[in-house]
Order: structure tokens, then C-alpha cells, then sequence
């Protein structure tokens, strides 16, 4: 406030002064002191000039170039950008200094809710760089194919379960069949078929590490309805369960960001 008012005070000082030269100027013009009045008038411009500089925004003369605002907003530009990559930096060094502190050790995988974290950083800070949308969504493109991945996991696990429980109980009914079995035996052949059938579906089943990001729920959807010997029931609770996630995937794939934060910790949290 002070440094203002005293800017103030010198620039009316400059331009009371250039006034008073100018018009000494003039007056020294009228009465041929040609001289006296080119110094003058000289004087004069160069204390107005003073006064108003700052209303420039660039002064040109004798191949000299002086920016005011532009170079005060350069700077502070140059400034908001050094800030930008310190803080890219931070987020950098905390994330390494993670993956030394982890790898090799017991639950060394990032949870759910700090990769999230995490992402959400590093996507302000670009987005704060101005960067290109797709510049941004290639950065978190490997964070948004393991959350999808993690999630196809989490959905597919109760229904590998019951299909391995239903494999486990045809093959104890193939037990109790009596020796000698026969080859033509309808009862063997029946078991045999579904017990074929199931493990052929379970193995190698649906490896959602396999899959691009964009089809992993259509591919989820598709090994729930072609599952054999799950009832039409069981499989119409597990499609309901995927179907329910397909908005929320969408959104992850679109935008490289999660709709509901607090639904995807939730689920997550026990990967």
C-alpha cells in the first residue's frame, strides 16, 4: 500500500514536470530558441512518458524493446508452472518411494482407495498443466485397466465358486456309482458330459488380465449366461450383480475417473 502511494506521488511529480518543460518548450519555440525549445519539448515527452509508463504495454525505440504486463505475466506463468512440477515431483517421488518401500513384501499392492488417491493427483496436476485430455487419460490408461481388472475378479469370484462347488458334488455323485462301471452306463455318461463341461468352462475360464479394458464386462456377461449346470435363477442374480457395475465402468472408461468413489472402496477393499 505504501510502495503504491509513493508510485502515485513520483508519477504526478513527472507529469507536473512535463507539463512545465513542454510549455517552457513552447514558449521558447514562439521567440525562435530553437534550441531551448527542442530541449524543452524533449524534456517534457520524456517526463510524461515517465509518468504513464506503466499504461504500455510495450516501448519501442532505438531497437530496444520493453514489456511490462506481458513480461509480468510470463513470469507469473512461468512461476504457476514451476509450482506445477514441483508438485508433479512430489507426487512422483512419494509414489517410488512406495513402490521401493512394497515390492517383494507381503501386501505390497497399493489399496484400492491410495491408487485412487494417487490418481486423482496426478490428474489435477496435468489437468493444472493444461494438458490434452487424451494426454491425461493415456497417463491413468494402466490405473483404469487394473481398477477394471480387479473389479471383473471381484465379480466373477462368486460365480467360479459355485461353479466349482457344483463341479465337487457331480464328481462325488460319479463316486458313488458302482464298480464296474459300465461304458454305456446312461447315469456315467450324463455325469461324465456335465463334469466335462464344467471343468472346460472353469478352465482356463474368463482371465479378465487377458482382456482390453472396454470388454471386460461384456466378456463377464458372457460367461455367466454360457455357464453349464447353473440354474436360470443363479445366473440371473450374477448378471443383475455386472449389470449394476456397467454404468460405473463406462464412466471409468469415458472420463478415466470413478462416479462413485465411495461404492468402488467398498468393493475393492477386500481385492
Amino acid at each position: 500500500m505504501q510502495s503504491k502511494k509513493i508510485t502515485l506521488i513520483v508519477n504526478i511529480i513527472l507529469l507536473i514536470a512535463g507539463f512545465v518543460c513542454i510549455a517552457v518548450g513552447c514558449f521558447k519555440l514562439i521567440t525562435n530558441e530553437v534550441a531551448l525549445a527542442t530541449t524543452g519539448l524533449g524534456a517534457g515527452l520524456v517526463f510524461l512518458f515517465s509518468a504513464t509508463i506503466e499504461r504500455f504495454e510495450s516501448l519501442k525505440g532505438m531497437s530496444l524493446e520493453v514489456t511490462t504486463r506481458k513480461l509480468d505475466d510470463k513470469i507469473h506463468e512461468a512461476s504457476e508452472v514451476v509450482k506445477e512440477l514441483k508438485q508433479l515431483a512430489e507426487i512422483s517421488g512419494h509414489t517410488l518411494s512406495l513402490l521401493a518401500a512394497r515390492v517383494g513384501r507381503w501386501g505390497g499392492a497399493f489399496t484400492f482407495e491410495e491408487s485412487y488417491r494417487l490418481a486423482q493427483q496426478v490428474r489435477d496436476n496435468l489437468t493444472s498443466l493444461k494438458c490434452e485430455k487424451n494426454t491425461v487419460a493415456h497417463a491413468l490408461k494402466p490405473w483404469v485397466t487394473i481398477v477394471i481388472a480387479d473389479l471383473g475378479r471381484k465379480l466373477l469370484r462368486p460365480v467360479t465358486e459355485e461353479l466349482n462347488a457344483l463341479e465337487h458334488q457331480l464328481r462325488r455323485e460319479l463316486d458313488k456309482i458302482p464298480s464296474p462301471i459300465k461304458a454305456d452306463d446312461p447315469v456315467y455318461i450324463e455325469l461324465t458330459q456335465k463334469i466335462s463341461a464344467l471343468s472346460g468352462h472353469l478352465h482356463p475360464g474368463c482371465d479378465v488380465s487377458l482382456l482390453d479394458s472396454d470388454k471386460t464386462m461384456a466378456a463377464i456377461e458372457q460367461y455367466v449366461s454360457t455357464a453349464p449346470e447353473l440354474e436360470t435363477a443363479a445366473k440371473l442374480k450374477h448378471l443383475d450383480n455386472v449389470k449394476q457395475w456397467s454404468s460405473e465402468v463406462d464412466f471409468l472408461l469415458k472420463q478415466s475417473d470413478i462416479k462413485n468413489p465411495s461404492l468402488w472402496i467398498e468393493a475393492l477393499k477386500n481385492r
